[in-house]
């Protein structure tokens, strides 16, 4: 049986070096700041976000919960900026409706800024509403707000609605900042999710963003579901850290990975990968961060791998990577973990061949299940294969995971009897495949 304990880790990094690596791209960080301003903002160091990987569902007590409590008491109301979403009136009217289902009894009001008419709402056409984010007299009125709520959709129509042609603050994301810094709680959803680190990513899926050339133009929100990597400037709400979110279910590791490697910054070095119905509670006075909700965080580490150069076909060496599920805490500036659980290293609970190898009949399809099942609670592996590729064009990658000294894993009991796995540590390899399919002969 296994014994239960709190563990108190830190997320080390180790480099492993390769030949034809080096450490950054000079023609990464020239595209990086194409899509940077000039313009620059002091993150608050006080207040609290709540990030979701998209997909939050209508019961989920603990995410709700998060959001209300986090509302200071002097600051009652509640404002939410539907400008993502292509429905912004009904799905502006759903977060609403959740919050007043989990207690919220304050003010909630709906912020005029969106791109997109709503066909639900006849008699009024939110595509008029795209210059809101510039209005003085509603930034004034966010004086008693104290919970800001982005709807999930379209990343860029938030930028493109709250920053100026230069990249600076229009005068409602200025007032959302100034509520922060008073200690309100900034949340959003999917989109709402991929505005809170400085570098956003606005497009791309990961095969693509591995095997194909980034891209500076956006081509609308199909590219986010197939298309080349996109970078663009977030509004910065989380100082250290790039958030990618729906995080499991879009296989969004690798266009995560691609991006660490375009900046010579710590801070966008480490990426944030958010599941769906999944939340981190960021306290930005002591610098934590706490998982909820059903799924898992996954946290890449690049500060110390090496990256191909940019004219050749991308590879990473000595990445880290760490599964952090609900309860656990992060502090981002020391890279300590408090887990609850059981070690499994030296008491792992299976022992069998696990299969190298892609493909949908393989077990553990989740990169917990993979790294827990598969890898640290399983005494008779210490690395693990995984390809993916494009059988037309024959252009894939290998992940390799291993497990060395410093890897750690963590099992306990989640709801019921589901088995729950955090996992600290696994040094991850990225490598350039060419693959082809043959069809075995007759």
């Amino acid at each position: 049986m296994k014994l239960w304990r709190i563990a108190s880790l830190s997320l080390f990094v180790f480099a492993l070096v390769g030949a034809g690596c080096s450490s950054k791209s000079d023609g990464a960080l020239e595209k990086v700041a194409s899509t940077e301003s000039d313009v620059t903002h002091v993150a608050s160091e006080s207040g609290r976000l709540l990030i979701v990987g998209g997909a939050l569902r209508s019961d989920n007590k603990d995410v709700y919960r998060a959001f209300i409590e986090s509302i200071p008491p002097q600051l009652p109301s509640v404002a939410i900026v539907p400008a993502a979403s292509g429905r912004p009136a009904h799905y502006a009217q759903q977060f609403a409706d959740d919050l007043r289902h989990f207690g919220f009894a304050g003010d909630i009001r709906v912020l005029p800024i969106a791109v997109k008419d709503d066909a639900s709402t006849e008699s009024v056409d939110e595509s008029l509403w795209r210059d809101g984010g510039n209005d003085a007299v509603l930034a004034e009125a966010l004086a008693d707000v104290g919970g800001i709520w982005f709807v999930g959709g379209d990343q860029t129509r938030i930028t493109g609605t709250l920053l100026g042609p230069d990249g600076e603050d229009g005068p409602v994301l200025a007032a959302i900042r100034a509520q922060l810094s008073r200690g309100a709680v900034v949340g959003g959803t999917s989109a709402g999710a991929a505005i809170m680190s400085k570098t956003m990513i606005a497009a791309g899926d990961s095969l693509s963003a591995l095997t194909l050339p980034s891209v500076e133009v956006y081509a609308g929100m199909d590219s986010q579901e197939s298309g080349q990597l996109l970078l663009a400037r977030g509004l910065g709400f989380l100082p250290f850290g790039v958030v990618d979110q729906h995080f499991d279910r879009k296989a969004r590791l690798g266009r995560l990975i691609r991006a660490l490697g375009f900046s010579s910054d710590a801070a966008s070095q480490v990426g944030y990968g958010v599941d769906e119905d999944t939340a981190l509670l960021v306290n930005l006075e002591n610098k934590t961060m706490k998982v909820l909700g059903a799924g898992n965080l996954v946290v890449a580490d690049g500060r110390t791998a090496q990256f191909a150069p940019e004219d050749g076909a991308f590879a990473a060496e000595g990445l880290r990577l760490s599964v952090l599920s609900a309860g656990d805490t992060l502090a981002w500036e020391t890279g300590k973990v408090t887990i609850s659980g059981s070690e499994t290293p030296g008491n792992e609970a299976f022992g069998y061949h696990a299969t190298q190898g892609a493909g949908i009949a393989l077990a553990n399809q989740r990169l917990d299940h993979l790294l827990g099942f598969s890898l640290l609670d399983n005494r008779e592996v210490r690395e693990l294969r995984r390809y993916a590729f494009n059988d037309e064009t024959g252009q894939g990658v290998l992940f390799q995971f291993q497990q060395t000294e410093q890897s750690r894993g963590f099992w306990r009991y989640g709801s019921g009897t589901k088995d729950q796995y955090s996992i600290v540590d696994v040094a991850l390899d990225v490598v350039p495949v060419a693959v082809t399919v043959t069809p075995a002969s007759s």
